[in-house]
């Protein structure tokens, strides 16, 4: 039987068609494997809406758990008879009426979120004329040495660059593989990250008041 012979045509459709169903299916897997499932980020008020002392709780969360602690945060000094707005960065319009500020970010790659970043710098001018502190959720804070706690405040080096607070927080975070891509999960079993929940809520709210008390004197 005698052998078929491609023309230069037929063999660079078939090339075509085969390079495309590659390139569809890595482009699949990739999306795949940085994709991190939505998570609704809590937007609140805590106290008397109609207080002359109002404070804002401005944060940037990958998974929610730095919402959460943002809301905690709130909720504790909702109780000094001021009202408290807990916002996502990305939903802060104005800081005109605050007379305190609270902004806070999950770590992703030893930093702080891009648009908590963003945030510090585009309002630099804003956030020095009223006592602004900074809080830090993060998995180096899941064993509480001097070490990680020193290794948790170099990673807002850069922000502190451009703004100091007048106080800053650390707090370990929770560790959801449900909440995170899959890249994500490998990398943390790569640095043998435990999962769970290790927030610790009285520290968190011990700070929360005794800073308050501190910076708004």
């Amino acid at each position: 039987m005698p052998t078929k012979t491609l023309s230069r045509r037929d063999f660079l459709k078939i090339t075509g068609i085969t390079l495309g169903t590659s390139v569809v299916a890595c482009s699949g897997l990739t999306a795949l494997a940085v994709h991190s499932p939505d998570v609704t980020l809590p937007e609140s008020t805590y106290g008397d809406q109609n207080m002359s002392k109002k404070i804002l709780i401005a944060y940037a969360s990958k998974c929610g758990s730095t919402g959460e602690v943002a809301s905690a945060i709130g909720k504790t000094l909702a109780q000094t008879g001021a009202r408290v707005d807990v916002l996502p960065l990305k939903h802060v319009t104005n800081l005109s009426g605050y007379q305190v500020v609270f902004v806070g970010s999950a770590i992703r790659m030893g930093k702080w979120l891009p648009e908590a970043v963003n945030f510090v710098s585009e309002n630099s001018a804003s956030l020095q004329r009223v006592p602004t502190a900074y809080f830090t959720v993060c998995a180096t804070l899941i064993e509480d040495t001097s070490a990680s706690r020193a290794k948790a405040a170099g990673f807002i080096d850069p922000v502190r660059a451009v703004l100091t607070p007048a106080a800053e927080g650390y707090f370990a975070g929770k560790v959801d593989p449900d909440k995170l891509s899959f890249l994500e999960n490998i990398a943390l079993k790569a640095k043998s990250v435990p999962q769970g929940d290790f927030r610790d809520w009285n520290k968190i709210t011990n700070w929360a008041q005794g800073t308050y008390a501190q910076i708004s004197a």
